[in-house]
């Protein structure tokens, strides 16, 4: 007979005796359990430290977020507690950037400024170095220890609010002194001029009267690395720049104040502000009757012979007294011309002309329907132009069609405006040419409408 019960029950209902480890496995826990042990030790020192280590550094750190600090003056008080003993004395206060006094009470450029500008600003120029950074040139009036002083004032939103910056210690001008116009290239090297030249390479935080000259500064632009300044000779009329004998052409590196005649750009020929205009290859200086260019990147300029039987009067012999405008763009060049109309009311005319190969051949564009007397003429990189006259400003999207532009305010005196620049295909600016203006003009819209932008 076969036994009834099952062998593997059997198996599973008997007692197991368990096994003993390996020799040395107890030995091997012990020592595993004491390195965990040392490790989290050291980790939970470690980060003592680190958080020790963030309470010492994160003042520093808050503190240059605070208005009124900086990180050299910070990192300058961090060095000196190195040397300090145990006992922490508290460093001397610093004064903040916005309190430094700085020639004529501004800061530079860079600076957020100093405080608001003199009361009885009268801006005369204005000059943008990027999207939202710029400068205005101008006027103090009686604000000025009783006396007409030269202040200028900067924005880092494109026109939102103004400050007070560095201005050159310099007059409104005056015969062959003071200034009125303002560049930059960059936001540290700029111009003041305009019949004098002042130049600064840090922002404006100094400024350097430049002599040696042989003249009045009538014009001045920039492009890359180089500035141009159209010099004027034996100057005697109301206007600095009226009634000079001559002109000539200067260059220097941004960054120095050697100027050095640019061959081939002189002439006897009258020269007004806004005739030196500047692309990122080649530069034009128009004239009573003469165009001249040449490349900005150094070497000599020419006089330009208009071979189109459609030439610009104002580049001939017919030339009228003017004015005479010119706003080059990558793509084209315009210019705008006074035309004599004996027999027609008004007597005179602007007439519009482009050309597409440097100034060698010329197309009509047609009458440019505005009143007043143009006084500037810009060209955005989208292509379109605006005009100021000293009646207001027009702005055209294709050189054929013009329209008035709309102001939310009119324009002080007259309504009219002195210059007017696009600095991106939408922004531009725009100075008033009335006596008692006390702000500039700002578009966004690539000239169509134009909001008023106080100095104050």
């Amino acid at each position: 007979m076969t036994d009834p019960r099952d062998p593997v029950e059997a198996w599973l209902s008997s007692d197991v005796e368990l096994l003993p480890p390996p020799p040395g496995t107890y030995q091997r826990v012990r020592r595993v359990a004491r390195r965990r042990k040392a490790v989290r030790t050291m980790s939970a020192a470690a980060g003592a430290a680190v958080i020790v280590a963030a309470a010492a550094v994160l003042p520093q750190v808050a503190g240059k977020l605070l208005p009124g600090t900086t990180g050299p003056d910070k990192a300058a008080s961090g060095t000196g507690a190195h040397r300090q003993s145990s006992q922490r004395r508290s460093p001397a206060p610093r004064p903040s950037p916005t309190s430094r006094t700085l020639p004529n009470g501004g800061l530079p450029i860079t600076s957020a400024g100093s405080g608001p500008p003199a009361p009885g600003f009268r801006p005369t120029s204005v000059t943008f170095v990027g999207p939202f950074t710029g400068a205005v040139i101008g006027q103090g009036g009686s604000s000025c220890s009783g006396a007409p002083c030269t202040v200028m004032a900067g924005t880092h939103d494109y026109g939102s609010t103004w400050a007070t910056i560095g201005a050159p210690p310099a007059s409104p001008p005056n015969g062959s002194a003071g200034v009125s116009q303002i560049r930059f290239l960059g936001l540290h090297n700029g111009w003041a001029y305009g019949p004098a030249l002042y130049a600064t390479h840090d922002g404006g935080h100094s400024w350097k009267v430049i002599n040696g000259l042989p003249g009045r500064v009538i014009d001045l632009g920039t492009v890359g690395r180089r500035a141009f300044a159209v010099i004027g000779a034996g100057c005697g009329g109301t206007d600095y720049w009226e009634n000079c004998a001559s002109f000539s052409l200067f260059s220097t590196a941004a960054s120095s104040d050697s100027w050095r005649p640019v061959p081939g750009a002189t002439t006897t020929s009258q020269v007004v502000p806004g005739g030196l205009q500047l692309t990122g290859q080649y530069g034009y200086l128009i004239t009573s009757g003469r165009l001249y260019a040449g490349p900005v990147t150094g070497g000599a300029w020419h006089q330009v012979t208009a071979a189109s039987p459609t030439a610009p009067p104002c580049l001939t012999s017919q030339s009228g007294p003017g004015p005479w405008l010119i706003a080059p763009g990558d793509a084209a060049l315009y210019l705008v011309c006074t035309i004599s109309r004996p027999n027609a009311s008004p007597s005179t005319a602007l007439s519009l002309y482009r050309s597409s190969d440097q100034s060698r051949t010329w197309q009509a564009q047609g009458t440019v329907p505005v009143t007043g007397t143009a006084t500037s003429l810009a060209l955005s990189p989208a292509g379109r132009l605006v005009l100021a006259t000293t009646a207001g400003l027009y702005y055209s999207p294709d050189g054929h069609n013009w329209r008035a532009a709309l102001l939310d305010v009119p324009a002080p005196g007259s309504g009219g405006f002195s210059f007017v620049g696009m600095t991106t295909s939408s922004n531009g600016v725009a100075v008033p040419s009335g006596t008692g203006s006390r702000e500039i003009y700002i578009t966004k819209d690539g000239g169509q409408n134009w909001r008023h932008s106080p100095i104050r």
